[in-house]
């Protein structure tokens, strides 16, 4: 008994000793890595692993009715495995000078691409222009083959001005199935902490939670309802094909990063619950680790004109280098389409998505070659000149008109320009202002943004225009035409002594316009109409209606049976009005002989003197479908119910 004591206590001694012997070994093997001159010991490492997984997205991926259904979502949030090391992809380098690009090799690996400038891209196969079915199909394989699962690339930056910690979560996908098709797609969110390490912010919840929309994004607080969590867990709602990431199932307005096409974000049920898996990405990247590829700043997809251009990775935005400062200008909201949610048969949402992009594609195919704009221009202004030589009767008589008068009508014109300078001085301060600054927000500050910005602004100004202009120019033509010599000052008294119909009229057609533009497919009735209220003016001061709605009414009757000759009377002085201008100061500047300040000021005095020959134009178009109305009453009855 005492010996197999002994032996007993003997074995227990030397396992300890073994153990005391390992454990410095074990310990040894992990030591704190380096991050910006501080350790991080795996304390910290495991806390931020674990702020990751706490949060860890849901992807709701609209469901696909049968594989290549571009409805739906042929693609999930994917681990770089599909392309890394993938023999069939391709590493290429842009040539220089016009030379063709060239085959650097084929399935590179992380460690390949470390250190590549911005000449490097990786070639799928595929054509991203015409992409059919062959991106969803490698791709379905390649995940299959490799046994991939849905995965997000997790990342902790502590922002120690702010005092903000954010986590992101980068998704990638293998294709972009949009208006832009594209390969490779990078889509993110983030949610922000009052906290300074990620051990901290495992103690309480995120104040501010972001999903990136293409070139924008939208935020939150965290106990906002439009929020969807399981648990702590985020609930994200992927944009079909585009990737971009939304609160809710509906159907949105998404503008693509850079203007890179407009059209419908669809997120709409039924979806499919796809919980992410998580992968931290570390502070400090090993060139010959397994995240070297954040080291490469060559483009994830084929070299394309820009709209389908492969992005460059997440490294190379101010997402990830400044994350706090880039969701500053996020909206709080997104613009929904009307009747998003899913409905039986065709309706107005599915014809709006679809002229949407339709629209879009053929923009960014005109973007891209420029024979086929270079074709359109011309076209367009031989359309203008056959116009004008079928009009060149009533335009001569305008002309004629406006030259017999010119001192009258060059005075009255001039009143254009203060409204003009004035406007000018306002853009500055309407675009952060609403409604200019939503609209920005809305369509993340692209140049698609600023172009409706622009021309929001611009409707008001010509708005402006009108209102000054058109009624003292329409008198004054009434006077001449009676056989009386107006002045400037009797024009303006007279003319505006019919002001307020003339706004009422204005603002009716304003907002019925608006509204059928805003359905998208009441547009082909809006243009109707205004072509059919287009004389509210003339009416107003010519015929002394007495209100907007006897002058709407009024250009009503007189257009009917000449609708045709209305528009085509409308295009010929509208673009008399608005063409000259613009085309003089870009023909300024270039031939750099003037700044654009100046080119902007000599356009508007052109337009001083143009528009009063538009109103003349329309004001002699009127009185002849007036005239001849007056002359054949029986015609009004004859006519055609669509003229």
């Amino acid at each position: 008994m005492v010996r197999c004591t002994t032996s007993k206590w003997f074995v227990w001694f030397i396992s300890l000793v073994v153990i005391g012997l390992l454990l410095p070994a074990n310990f040894a093997g992990a030591a704190p890595a380096e991050s910006g001159g501080s350790a991080i010991t795996p304390a910290q490492e495991s806390a931020e692993q674990q702020l990751a997984e706490r949060f860890a997205p849901i992807a709701m991926l609209k469901r696909q009715a049968k594989n290549c259904d571009r409805d739906g979502e042929g693609y999930f949030p994917a681990p770089l495995e599909v392309v890394l090391g993938n023999p069939e992809i391709a590493l290429m380098r842009h040539g220089e000078d016009g030379d063709p690009d060239t085959l650097v090799m084929m399935g590179p690996t992380a460690q390949d691409l470390a250190g590549l400038d911005d000449s490097h891209y990786l070639d799928f196969p595929g054509n991203p222009r015409h992409p059919g079915c062959r991106y969803e199909t490698d791709f379905k394989r390649y995940a299959a083959q490799m046994n991939i699962a849905p995965t997000a690339y997790a990342r902790v930056v502590i922002d120690e001005d702010s005092g903000t910690l954010v986590l992101q979560y980068w998704f990638w996908y293998y294709f972009n199935d949009w208006n832009n098709t594209h390969e490779s797609d990078w889509e993110m969110v983030q949610l922000a902490f009052d906290a300074s390490s990620a051990a901290e912010a495992l103690t309480q919840l995120p104040t501010q939670v972001g999903y990136a929309q293409h070139g924008g994004g939208e935020l939150t607080d965290w106990d906002d309802t439009k929020l969807i969590r399981e648990g702590d867990r985020i609930v994200v709602f992927p944009a079909a094909g585009s990737h971009g990431t939304y609160y809710g199932p509906e159907t949105w307005i998404g503008w693509g990063e850079n203007g890179t096409g407009f059209g419908c974000d669809t997120t709409t049920s039924p979806s499919n619950s796809v919980p992410l898996n998580v992968v931290l990405i570390p502070d400090e990247i090993d060139p010959e680790g397994p995240f070297a590829w954040l080291l490469f700043d060559g483009r994830w997809g084929q070299r394309e004109a820009w709209e389908f251009n492969g992005p460059v990775g997440p490294n190379k935005g101010g997402k990830w280098k400044t994350p706090v400062e880039a969701m500053e200008d996020w909206r709080d909201s997104s613009l929904q389409v009307p009747g998003g949610r899913n409905t039986i048969g065709p309706s107005s949402t599915d014809l709006f998505c679809t002229l949407s992009a339709g629209g879009s594609r053929v923009l960014m195919e005109l973007g891209t070659r420029p024979y086929l704009l270079l074709a359109l221009v011309v076209g367009l202004l031989l359309s203008v000149l056959a116009l004008v030589i079928l009009k060149r009767q009533e335009v001569g008589e305008a002309f004629g008109l406006y030259r017999r008068h010119l001192r009258l009508f060059v005075l009255i014109g001039l009143t254009t320009i203060p409204i003009g300078i004035l406007f000018n001085g306002f853009q500055f301060l309407l675009r952060d202002n609403p409604p200019i600054d939503w609209v920005i927000k809305w369509f993340n500050d692209t140049a698609g943004a600023r172009m409706v910005s622009v021309a929001i602004a611009g409707g008001f100004q010509q708005a402006a225009m009108v209102l000054v202009v058109t009624p003292p120019i329409v008198q004054a033509v009434a006077d001449i035409r009676a056989g009386r010599t107006p002045t400037v000052r009797e024009s303006f008294v007279r003319g505006y002594s019919h002001f307020r119909p003339i706004l009422v009229a204005m603002l009716i057609a304003t907002a019925v316009a608006g509204a059928l533009v805003i359905l998208l497919i009441g547009i082909p009735i809006a243009i109707w109409l205004a072509i059919r209220w287009q004389f509210y003016g003339q009416a107003a001061v010519l015929d002394k209606t007495g209100s907007g709605i006897a002058s709407l009414d009024q250009s009503r009757r007189s257009v009917r049976g000449r609708w045709w000759h209305a528009l085509t009377d409308s295009l010929v002085y509208q673009l008399i009005a608005v063409i000259p201008g613009p085309f003089v100061g870009a023909i300024l500047m270039l031939m750099n002989k003037t700044s654009v300040g100046f080119a902007n000021s000599f356009s508007a005095v052109v337009y001083a003197i143009t528009v009063p020959i538009s109103v003349i134009g329309l004001t002699l178009a009127y009185l002849r479908y007036r005239d001849r109305r007056q002359e054949s009453p029986a015609a009004e009855t004859a006519a055609a119910p669509g003229d």
